[in-house]
């Protein structure tokens, strides 16, 4: 009389197949929450470095004003991409006490960062994010 005759059932490798079933069904999201605090993780501390290295280097640039506008962008710009963060996700705010060049006035730059969510490509002008994180830093100018 065989197994199936008998009324047992042959369960030979089924375990190996809800093993692999539950890990896909685990690990995916799992690995896909990793990625996403990551990314917050990295906007955060770019956006901290990026505000703060753009306030320094206007304050202490000795160029005219937008000039010193420019050195700070670019500075905002390179701080981003250490961080493999597109410049096109910042946002960046300049606000000053008075005119900005006055010894005595506040620099404050604000830059916020657009993270997206990972592993989802955006296409046709639809942008989805996870979250925005800002970060703001203050100089005092002429110190």
């Amino acid at each position: 009389m065989s197994t199936a005759e008998s009324g047992t059932r042959n369960e030979e490798g089924s375990a190996i197949i809800e093993f692999l079933g539950l890990a896909v069904l685990l690990l995916i999201p799992s690995v896909w929450f990793l990625l996403a605090v990551a990314q917050i993780q990295a906007a955060l501390y770019a956006a901290q470095g990026a505000a703060d290295q753009a306030a320094r280097i206007y304050v202490a640039s000795e160029a005219a004003p937008q000039q010193a506008a420019d050195y700070s962008r670019h500075a905002v710009d390179t701080t981003l991409s250490d961080y493999s963060i597109d410049p096109a996700q910042a946002q960046i705010t300049r606000s000053c006490t008075t005119d900005c060049h006055s010894t005595g006035d506040v620099v404050r730059y604000q830059v916020q960062i657009r993270v997206p969510l990972p592993l989802v490509p955006e296409f046709g002008g639809w942008e989805h994010s996870l979250v925005t994180v800002t970060a703001s830093s203050s100089a005092l100018q002429g110190e």
